[in-house]
């Protein structure tokens, strides 16, 4: 990239010249761009991003974006600084408005002039954070190729023209249209559906209210600030209030989304929570007995249960590297009937396009519902308990400094010895005995490692446990106060 205009040349050329603050390299994460708003994602930042990443784009012959942001309070800003970028490098910009991540990728899979996309939006993380999710020619921009992008931006300041109108589209109708038109609703459905005041809150109420269900709304008022909890349903504290709506009201269903409406937590009529490795064990049971032989894509946190129901319905399982860029790109490798993982991603790719949607995911489960079994309609707690039972714990949770967690991750995979197992080192280390396994990663997305157990039964589960206490004790100050 050729960069280095002189203040005279620009002058010449009509540019001015910002030197602006960059971000941190930390904010450069495995499959998008997070860090905290006004502080490491500034204004400056976005612009800055929005050239380097034209020209990168312009590299592959990639000259239109389409644009869209979350309902945070720094993302109009973002956007508007991100758009200046890409159109100072030559590049179009289609803006979409506030939007969810899926009605990007919608816009993206059904225009042939344009695959090339970025979405302002921290996903689930809290108000205080924003970033970019980044598209190009149609293939979500991650890992080395997002190492790529942060080498080409500039600390020394770069030229911006002055930002022109641009084309702003309107396709939010045309999505929920789609959705409705895929669909084979037969009966109505109550819905509580908790959106977490973000983007997806009232494009839900919508769209389920055209498939013929009874909606109760909580928290589907947009606020980014996100007043009531956080926009992350994998965190079960923020499914309390949605499960005690859910009981009040006699709903058949809770649906919970995340800041970007592309994950989905489920809550059943009994107040239960659903994670999403089960719902992926209901939706493939349902695609191999329509096509035996299928593949099935899905992540290192996901339950043991789930690759011995693919292999019952005679389907290929696929695990894969947490995060939503690997998961997209294997389903799409291996053309996978579906993918998902443990936090709520899910890909449906045999009448979608192959891109997570927390929306559509629910649709697909309604329909699942909608099936009749031997004369008679199952409940989601009465398809549920047909699988077999295992004990498991959450997701867990333990804080490590954002600049040493990797680091930590790799003294762990040096020096840990697990007797008896079999580790899968895809991503960190799932630690895998006869009768069940744990997990030990370093989150993408947050300054954590993730810690997760399973097991045929109880007893089983506390000796894993016990285990990784012995072996990741000495590493990790008060590991006990976690596991």
């Amino acid at each position: 990239m050729n960069l280095n205009l002189s203040d005279s040349d620009n002058r010449q050329n009509g540019l001015s010249i910002e030197n602006e603050f960059l971000a941190p390299a930390s904010v450069f994460r495995e499959y998008d761009i997070r860090g905290l708003a006004n502080s490491e994602i500034t204004d400056g930042f976005a612009k800055c991003l929005g050239l380097a990443l034209g020209e990168f784009a312009l590299s592959r012959n990639q000259q239109t974006f389409f644009v869209g942001r979350d309902a945070r309070l720094s993302s109009p800003s973002l956007a508007e600084s991100l758009c200046t970028g890409l159109e100072s490098a030559g590049c179009h910009v289609l803006s979409l408005g506030e939007v969810t991540t899926p009605i990007l990728n919608f816009a993206i899979d059904r225009d042939l002039s344009c695959k090339s996309g970025v979405m302002v939006t921290a996903s689930h993380n809290a108000a205080a954070y924003n970033g970019f999710k980044i598209i190009i020619g149609g293939e979500v921009i991650s890992g080395r190729e997002l190492q790529k992008l942060k080498s080409a931006l500039k600390p020394n300041g770069f030229p911006f023209k002055t930002s022109t109108p641009r084309i702003t589209k309107d396709i939010i109708s045309q999505y929920s249209q789609r959705i409705v038109g895929d669909s084979c609703i037969d009966r109505p459905f109550n819905l509580v559906i908790d959106a977490g005041n973000s983007v997806a809150g009232p494009i839900a109420v919508d769209l389920f209210k055209r498939l013929g269900c009874s909606v109760e709304p909580l928290y589907c008022d947009v606020d980014g600030s996100f007043p009531n909890h956080e926009p992350n349903p994998s965190d079960e504290k923020n499914l309390q209030d949605l499960i005690a709506k859910v009981i009040s009201t006699g709903a058949d269903l809770g649906f919970a989304f995340d800041g970007d409406g592309d994950r989905l937590v489920v809550i059943s009529a009994s107040g239960s929570i659903v994670w999403p490795d089960k719902l992926m064990m209901i939706f493939a049971r349902d695609l191999l007995g329509q096509t035996p032989g299928g593949d099935v894509v899905f992540d290192v946190k996901s339950t043991m249960r789930l690759k011995e129901l693919i292999i019952e319905y005679k389907g290929l399982p696929t695990i894969c590297k947490t995060g939503h860029s690997h998961i997209r790109k294997a389903v799409r490798d291996q053309n996978a009937l579906i993918g998902g993982e443990f936090s709520g991603h899910i890909f449906f790719n045999d009448r979608w396009g192959g891109f997570d949607d927390g929306l559509y995911a629910g649709m697909r489960l309604l329909e699942v519902l909608c099936q009749q079994y031997n004369g008679g309609i199952k409940t989601l707690d009465e398809i549920v308990s047909e699988f077999k039972a295992s004990s498991y714990s959450p997701e867990i949770l333990v804080p490590v400094a954002e600049d040493e967690k990797f680091a930590l991750m790799a003294k762990l995979q040096n020096n840990c010895i697990f007797n008896g197992a079999k580790i899968v080192r895809l991503d960190g280390m799932r630690v895998e005995y006869s009768g069940g396994w744990g997990l030990v990663r370093a989150s993408n997305t947050t300054p954590n490692l993730t810690l997760r157990f399973e097991a045929d039964d109880h007893i089983q589960l506390e000796k894993i446990k016990t285990q990784f206490r012995k072996q990741l004790g000495p590493f990790i100050n008060h590991l006990e106060d976690y596991i």
